[in-house]
């Protein structure tokens, strides 16, 4: 097992709305969910509206309603650029 984590930054036009350490970021895509893990191929995609899923590297989840925009994955970092975004838990 690898204790390798990711960090997961989202970001609106206004603020940085979050920045943490997270093992695995499940983004609504706008065709589907996607799944991140560690070392994952650089990726950019569209979002769509819907529920990103962040499992945080020191236990549990956060649940941030997001509408729109991008993400990017880079270098073990997931970036989310959106329009709105909602921290529901």
């Amino acid at each position: 097992a690898t204790n390798s984590a990711i960090t997961c930054t989202v970001i609106t036009p206004e603020k940085q709305v979050l920045e943490t350490q997270a093992t695995q970021v499940i983004v609504p895509a706008h065709d589907g969910l996607v799944g991140i893990l560690d070392h994952r191929a650089p990726l950019v995609c569209e979002l769509g509206k819907g529920d990103l899923r962040i499992d945080l590297a020191a236990g549990g989840e956060k649940h941030v309603k997001v509408s729109g925009g991008f993400a990017q994955v880079l270098n073990n970092q997931v970036t989310v650029l959106t329009e709105q975004a909602e921290i529901i838990s």
